[in-house]
């Protein structure tokens, strides 16, 4: 209808950029990231300690381990290339020993003539005492990408050595080497100790499992703590805003409360101060332009009373505290636009011809133009460019019907009509207020809406007399005067 209702600021922002909501969602991405990271650093710490720990204590089995491995002996296994004989069996219990004393559940074994990728298996410490059940002397064995450099590492230096966690054709491993040596102290096989990593791993797994569930339970203790103290930091920034929604509606009355002690409280405590100022010097501007107005018509005090009796008339009616401040400003300014229209024109009492009349309908248009490049006077628009609009559609200047003219301009309507008739015109003298009262009951659903009308005609004789300033006695009648 008019500009400055596009000019109405949003009162609710999307969720995502409320600062709350944004305050709320920084400090979960901060905690949660916070405690994801720290966790993540223990769990990479713990698992590098975990590892040395076991790659240590396979270390020190295989290092130990081969010192109990009887070199010459086992050479003598491996040249028979049985598993039958004696040098065979003693190795044999040797490598038992190690394996039942370390409570290791996968078989300890030596390996011979490691080239490349390849080696020989020579006395391996299966649990079976049946020739059947050993592995043969010399049976090659397919070194895994992990621990070929290892082993060369161990040929090469003869320091035992142990390898990270690998993969194999039958499973996740850790394994030990230490060399075997004879008299002259010269590497002539590798002590092998493995260790089976697929439960250490799924224990891993569970830890990391673990922390994501921390994580994830921290990070909603975070939501809910950083919602509280994100309304605790918002909340006086919400009402601060709220209040100056008011300033810009033209709703200078709204009490001004910031429930904060900080420095939002202090900006908050300025802010009452300068809209109070800024009120007195609205409130001075409007009783300008009202003195100018009402001289210019000729009648002080006129345009007082419409505001009066508007206000009155809205107590019956569901208006908002913005709505009830522009009825009374626009009640107040509902004629300016008649600043542009000439006095010949206003004052003449002789019936109105085509071209005056154009003249007159033309002051709603002007009394806008004039009010909306001035924002604290916009909330009076509703009034003064409708309140000559009719609500069967047939009133000017844009031709509104119905609940398409705004309520402030259908009250007001209402109300300056009962004035009109019941004080003197150039045209005519003043009618009665009962006969006021019949008219604009007979004009419901015509030129009036009848809601509004039906709550005029609820109001008592003694109250419209009042605030018409008619003259008479104000107290004869309480009851209402029509329906």
């Amino acid at each position: 209808m008019f500009r400055t209702e596009e000019r109405q600021p949003r009162t609710r922002l999307p969720f995502w950029r409320r600062l709350g909501w944004r305050l709320g969602a920084s400090f979960l991405l901060l905690t949660a990231l916070g405690i994801l990271v720290s966790g993540l650093l223990q769990y990479r710490a713990q698992e590098q300690w975990v590892r040395q720990s076991l790659g240590s204590l396979l270390l020190n089995i295989a290092r130990t381990g081969a010192l109990l491995v009887d070199a010459d002996l086992h050479q003598k296994a491996l040249t028979k290339g049985r598993t039958d004989t004696q040098e065979y069996t003693e190795v044999w219990t040797q490598l038992r020993r190690i394996q039942e004393a370390n409570q290791l559940a996968d078989a300890v074994y030596t390996l011979s003539d490691i080239h490349g990728d390849q080696a020989r298996f020579g006395v391996v410490s299966t649990p079976g005492r049946e020739p059947r059940d050993f592995v043969p002397v010399g049976l090659p064995y397919h070194l895994a990408p992990e621990i070929r450099p290892i082993l060369q590492q161990v040929l090469a230096t003869g320091t035992p050595a142990y390898t990270g966690i690998y993969q194999s054709s039958s499973g996740t491993w850790m394994t030990a080497f230490a060399p075997v040596r004879d008299a002259s102290l010269k590497p002539v096989a590798v002590l092998d100790v493995d260790f089976r990593a697929d439960v250490y791993l799924a224990q891993l797994q569970a830890v990391k499992r673990r922390l994501y569930l921390h994580s994830l339970v921290a990070a909603l203790l975070a939501l809910g703590a950083g919602i509280v103290i994100a309304r605790q930091i918002t909340r006086p920034v919400n009402q601060l805003a709220a209040a100056t929604r008011h300033v810009v509606e033209g709703n200078f009355a709204a009490p001004i409360q910031v429930s904060a002690r900080d420095e939002i409280g202090l900006l908050g405590n300025v802010f009452h101060l300068m809209v109070d100022r800024l009120r007195v010097s609205h409130r001075s501007m409007v009783d300008v332009l009202v003195r100018a107005l009402e001289a210019r018509e000729g009648e002080p005090g006129s345009l007082r009373r419409l505001a009066r009796a508007s206000t009155a008339l809205a107590e019956g009616l569901e208006l908002s505290a913005g709505q009830r401040e522009g009825l009374e400003l626009g009640a107040l300014l509902h004629d300016i636009g008649d600043i542009r229209t000439p006095e010949a024109v206003l004052r003449n009492p002789a019936p109105l011809t085509s071209a005056d009349r154009l003249v007159i309908q033309a002051h709603p248009t002007a009394g806008v133009e004039v009010l909306e490049v001035v924002p604290l006077l916009t909330p009076a628009l509703d009034v003064v460019g409708s309140h000559h609009e009719r609500f069967d559609g047939s009133g000017y200047p844009h031709g509104l019907k119905a609940e398409g003219i705004p309520i402030a301009a259908r009250i007001f309507a209402v109300v300056d009509a009962l004035d009109a008739m019941t004080h003197d015109r150039p045209y005519r003298a003043a009618r009665s207020l009962a006969d006021a009262l019949a008219e604009v009951k007979h004009e419901a659903g015509h030129q009036f809406d009848p809601k509004v009308v039906e709550v005029a005609l609820a109001m008592s004789e003694s109250r419209w007399t009042e605030l018409l300033d008619l003259p008479g006695d104000k107290t004869t009648t309480g009851q209402p005067l029509v329906g």
